[in-house]
């Protein structure tokens, strides 16, 4: 029976364990042992298909099983490689190639304003923000769990206006909000700016580039 083998990653944010140097060396010793065509212990020299989960993160995905659900990718949303790979299976620090030519919304994100007067409703104009947006790197152990009180709620923020294409209504939150130029991000942590769809090329969807991208670069017979 051909052995094939569904899924196999590991995430890169959202939980403690989830970083990009730990997805880097266990990705890379998969791929090492995977094109080396030992098998498994029980299945010694059986070529098996290996698909890496996965391509990119899933920000919509559902977080049932654990925060980390949305982290899996080895690219970043816009195509960013986080981290080194050799898909030949040599184990050389190879850059895998970004998406290029991506469009983005304008630099500008939302961020508590610390002025406002009245903040008795922070607490919740957070949770509805992360409520429908993506706030899973701010748990434990994740890539932004260090910020303040005012940077989650900022985070928070930010996340729900990017993921509403930076529509001024969405920075609102009862006056707590406010659009800057000033990028907010720091070293460990990224408020990043989302794609710009509205400018994607609509000869293609983009379900059929990912997969595309999927059956070329992370299928991995072993031949």
């Amino acid at each position: 029976m051909k052995i094939i083998v569904g899924e196999v990653g590991w995430p890169t944010d959202g939980d403690k364990n989830a970083n990009a140097k730990s997805a880097k060396r266990f990705n890379q010793g998969m791929v090492k042992h995977a094109m080396s065509g030992n098998g498994t212990p029980a299945r010694k020299g059986v070529i098996m298909d290996v698909y890496l989960f996965s391509l990119v993160d899933e920000d919509a995905k559902s977080i049932a099983p654990g925060t980390f659900e949305r982290h899996w990718g080895i690219f970043e949303f816009d195509g960013r490689p986080k981290y080194e790979l050799d898909l030949s299976g040599k184990g050389d620090d190879k850059t895998l190639v970004p998406v290029q030519d991506v469009k983005y919304l304008p630099k500008t994100w939302c961020v508590l304003d610390t002025s406002a007067f009245n903040q008795d409703d922070l607490a919740d104009n957070v949770d509805y923000a992360c409520s429908l947006s993506d706030c899973t790197a701010l748990g434990f152990g994740s890539s932004c769990n260090h910020l303040t009180n005012v940077g989650n709620a900022s985070y928070a923020f930010n996340m729900y206006y990017q993921m509403h294409d930076q529509k001024t209504w969405d920075c609102d939150f009862l006056g707590l909000g406010l659009i800057t130029d000033k990028d907010p991000s720091d070293e460990f942590c990224e408020f990043p700016v989302m794609i710009d769809t509205g400018n994607s090329p609509r000869s293609q969807p983009p379900s059929s580039r990912v997969l595309a991208m999927v059956l070329v670069i992370l299928v991995l017979p072993l031949l």
